[in-house]
């Protein structure tokens, strides 16, 4: 690997400079590895790289807000592909130092990690943790982009080699919490008198880039709600299910569910992790929601692509026809309790960085930048 570094060796980072909360977190733990370039904007350069024009259209396609047609379009992608450029060209003089990025899936922090990237750096991408104190730190990628196996059996062995106590991940539990509202929101009709086992599906933050990148058939939450809304139709006799859209969100999507349905209830009073304990299991695109049910012992099925759709930890069903078929026969959605108890203990224990501040948890980015994974 280009630039490599050995232990105990100071290393060099350059960074998009984050909001003040995400660049004091990125200066805890890397600062004391070695100095932070704090960038607010990449260099440019108009010479092309073989690369460039894929690479802005990539870029352009993930942003947050792409430009639609016309020459607001066109301005948009040039603007990466310049930014693309320059920042291949300082790091090609500069294979030594390390490319940081908060999320870094996104439009400009898309181009300049893939930059760094292309020139043959090394990267280190940094998200928010579903964990509380935690947070992502990997060399690959976040969320489904991130560096974790996606096999059971890795998991398997590192618990069966790990001090760890098995059981040790349920003590987190206590830990999970609603996110407190942005705002009002309808009601619904939770009060409604629906009687009997449910399934419970939590809503994501409308556009959130988990749905417009790695959504699969589902990139909107109404075209999730329209297929929720189908496959309950399929849930067997005396079963219903009950929806809740995210606490931040700022579109609310009631009108599209109240009314819709006699088998389904839009609940969005009661608490998220209320309305998990008290379900048959839990439906959700990505939502942090379906792994953070796992504590609770629910089945989860998720409809789009996430690292946690592991066989043994979680079913999937990625188009309306499968969800359907899910909805079927929800009395055999099932986990591996094994498989997702190694799986949850590495993921506290060993993947998601502590930011209290140690030299051990320092020590930890360390070793993943050395082998360029996180295994």
């Amino acid at each position: 690997m280009t630039g490599a570094s050995t232990p105990g060796e100071a290393l060099a980072f350059v960074c998009l400079d984050p909001r003040k909360v995400k660049h004091d977190i990125v200066q805890g733990l890397l600062g004391p590895l070695g100095p932070i370039a704090w960038w607010r904007l990449p260099p440019v350069r108009s010479r092309p790289y073989p690369e460039t024009a894929a690479r802005a259209e990539a870029a352009q396609a993930a942003a947050r807000r792409p430009a639609r047609a016309g020459l607001r379009r066109y301005l948009q992608r040039q603007f990466y592909a310049w930014h693309y450029n320059g920042t291949r060209a300082w790091f090609e003089r500069h294979p030594d130092r390390i490319a940081v990025a908060w999320n870094g899936l996104n439009g400009l922090r898309r181009v300049f990690m893939e930059a760094a990237r292309d020139a043959g750096a090394r990267t280190l991408f940094f998200e928010l943790a579903p964990f509380k104190g935690r947070i992502t730190c990997d060399p690959v990628g976040v969320n489904q982009a991130n560096a974790l196996p996606r096999t059971a059996g890795f998991y398997l062995d590192w618990i069966a080699r790990s001090p760890v106590p098995r059981d040790a991940w349920r003590d987190y539990r206590r830990n999970i919490l609603q996110r407190a509202p942005a705002r009002e929101k309808p009601a619904g009709d939770g009060e409604r008198s629906d009687k009997g086992p449910y399934l419970f599906a939590p809503l994501q933050v409308p556009g959130d880039s988990q749905l417009r990148l790695f959504g699969g058939r589902f990139r909107t939450v109404p075209a999730f709600i329209d297929a929720l809304i189908a496959a309950a139709e399929r849930l067997p006799e005396g079963w219903h299910l009950k929806i809740k859209e995210h606490p931040t969100a700022d579109i609310s999507y009631a009108d599209q569910v109240i009314g819709r349905s006699s088998r389904v209830v839009l609940d969005n009073r009661t608490d998220t992790f209320a309305l998990v304990a008290g379900s048959a299991g839990v439906i959700t695109v990505n939502s942090s929601v379906g792994l953070e049910s796992m504590f609770f012992d629910k089945p989860v099925v998720a409809c789009g692509e996430c690292f946690w759709a592991i066989p043994g930890v979680a079913e999937t069903a990625t188009d309306p026809e499968s969800l359907a078929t899910a909805f079927s026969r929800p009395e055999s959605w099932a986990y591996d309790s094994a498989i997702r108890g190694a799986f949850l203990s590495y993921l506290l224990n060993e993947y998601y960085v502590s930011t209290d501040g140690s030299p051990a948890e320092a020590e930890k980015v360390r070793r993943r930048l050395v082998l360029g994974s996180v295994s």
